[in-house]
């Protein structure tokens, strides 16, 4: 099953209150995100306005205001973003 049939939702936007999240801090907002990826981290291609965070500082790579994040699963296609 494809990660977006999985969740139940294909895009998501968050309205956060904060300057600044980590997108671990994301995850923790995101539960049904988390548990869907969190295991399999390192298999999941995950871009902050088009920048792999694995190149970035990981799961603290800093979201602010307007970010996009895209979220591809392994092999199977199906962005999350």
């Amino acid at each position: 099953m494809d990660l977006a049939k999985k969740l139940g939702w294909k895009s998501r936007e968050l309205v956060i209150s904060r300057e600044r999240v980590t997108f671990e801090e994301i995850l923790s907002i995101v539960k049904d995100l988390r548990d869907a990826i969190i295991s399999n981290l390192d298999d999941y291609i995950i871009l902050v306005n088009g920048l792999n965070i694995k190149l970035l500082k990981g799961l603290e790579t800093e979201i602010l205001g307007d970010t996009t994040i895209d979220i591809f699963p392994p092999a199977a296609g199906g962005v999350i973003s």
